[in-house]
């Protein structure tokens, strides 16, 4: 339930919000792009410094849940204001709003979501079962994601105007924001007593502003970290570009109603819901570096295939032509990213052992959060990469007002290229960098082997 927090704003977020604020609310790509940036990169700031507060935090109900408690509040009001700008804001004041509450949004989740992916690499130490914790807490991010998405497509953007009628968007993010407090809470609620039975090491002495950079310093020694690190800002910088432009892709080069991206949409998911109980099964029988490079290669060529022949025009298909064939590619797509999400989880959760066996600290909150930092961090590059280059093609703004949509062919080619094959080539990129990864099921029954020989060796009299 507590995945409902990041899963339903993210959704909101990433799919309607560039949208909302170019072509509904006609500021630039480059100002929104910009925002986003800023936002994603102090909060990605943040995670690591939440990461180590919270790994060193101790109360009644555990050291992750009194950051879950004050968070959850804060993303619901976050979103709801996000959407919500007040009315005659000039270009300026519309970036301030836009900038400002992306902070609070962003920095919120992190506060909620930090301590409680913290808490899902604490759950279990088994190599094969911490994939399927990370699977149940997708399946909840799968309905919460899909929920959003119905609501914003059928209920609240649907009939005459569709995604450019600017009075759909402040009932979508507030209706939203009501799942994300329940879901919130009811984490909080069912988990709190687990919580706080759970094994922790001795609370740093020294102050944090004084033992943080070092902190910082030491996950970065290990080398299977750097690695999924660096991976990660790869992807998400992919990713970040391809959320950006996604609606723009979708009702401009597509164009396909509302309607139409919904059952695009539900492909998506249906191709997360059978990802998910299959990556838990192949962990068990592959490697998790493997099902990675798997996920990734997959996601690679569906983002890049379609709007790549798009671009050259050797598929030409619009309207409710094109919605089969995309969503047999979202399905595709769907069933990549839950190997690579679910694996990758799980990956990092297996450093985090490596460096306990390596440093003798728990760093799990430091870990994730360093996950965090570099998804936030790229998203937010992607997010600019795609602000930008929506004004390098001269995309127009202030669509909502228009009578009538005329867009250049060179600037929709221009689009599906920024928005297909360049997001495919960063992927790649990024699996190629798996390839160097070391710890296998071998090596991770090593670890936590000795780990399992050393908290014997404490509690001995």
């Amino acid at each position: 339930m507590g995945q409902l927090v990041d899963g339903v704003a993210s959704t909101v977020v990433g799919t309607f919000l560039f949208f909302y604020y170019t072509a509904v609310l006609g500021l630039s790509g480059s100002l929104v792009g910009a925002a986003a940036a800023i936002s994603l990169v102090v909060d990605a700031a943040v995670d690591p410094l939440l990461g180590s507060w919270s790994d060193n935090t101790r109360s009644r109900w555990g050291r992750r849940i009194p950051f879950m408690i004050i968070g959850a509040p804060l993303v619901a009001i976050g979103l709801g204001l996000l959407f919500s700008p007040p009315h005659g804001l000039g270009g300026y004041g519309l970036f301030a709003w836009l900038t400002g509450l992306s902070l609070l949004l962003r920095g919120a989740t992190s506060t909620f979501n930090v301590p409680f992916i913290a808490l899902g690499a604490e759950i279990s130490d088994d190599y094969a079962e911490r994939s399927s914790v990370v699977a149940w807490r997708t399946v909840f991010s799968i309905f919460g994601a899909l929920f959003a998405v119905v609501l914003g497509y059928s209920v609240f953007l649907a009939g005459k105007g569709g995604l450019l009628r600017p009075a759909g968007y402040p009932p979508l993010a507030w209706t939203t924001a009501i799942i994300v407090l329940a879901g919130g809470a009811v984490s909080v609620i069912g988990i709190r007593r687990f919580a706080a039975g759970l094994p922790v090491t001795p609370i740093d002495a020294v102050a944090m502003h004084r033992r943080f950079a070092g902190e910082v310093a030491e996950i970065f020694k290990n080398p299977s970290f750097r690695l999924l690190f660096t991976t990660s800002v790869l992807f998400f910088v992919a990713q970040g570009i391809a959320a950006t432009l996604g609606v723009h892709m979708n009702v401009f080069v597509w164009k396909m109603t509302p309607a139409q991206i919904q059952i695009t949409t539900f492909g998506y998911f249906a191709g997360l819901l059978v990802g998910v109980p299959l990556t838990p099964l192949l962990s068990r029988h592959m490697e998790k570096r493997t099902v990675v490079i798997a996920g990734l290669l997959i996601l690679a060529v569906v983002q890049g295939g379609l709007s790549g022949l798009r671009a050259l025009h050797l598929f030409t298909l619009s309207g409710a032509a094109v919605v089969m064939p995309l969503t047999v590619n979202g399905f595709i797509a769907g069933i990549g990213v839950t190997f690579a999400a679910i694996s990758f989880a799980s990956m990092m959760a297996d450093a985090a052992d490596e460096h306990d066996f390596l440093f003798r600290r728990r760093r799990e909150g430091l870990y994730f959060a360093g996950l965090g930092f570099a998804g936030k961090a790229a998203t937010g590059l992607g997010a600019l990469i795609g602000g930008v280059s929506l004004d390098l093609i001269a995309f127009p703004k202030h669509l909502a007002n228009a009578a009538a949509v005329h867009i250049a062919p060179a600037t929709l080619d221009g689009l599906a290229i920024v928005s297909g094959p360049i997001v495919a080539l960063i992927s790649t990129l990024a699996t190629a960098l798996l390839l160097f990864y070391r710890i296998d099921r071998k090596r991770h029954e090593e670890v936590v082997a000795v780990l399992a020989q050393r908290r014997a060796a404490l509690i001995e009299p």
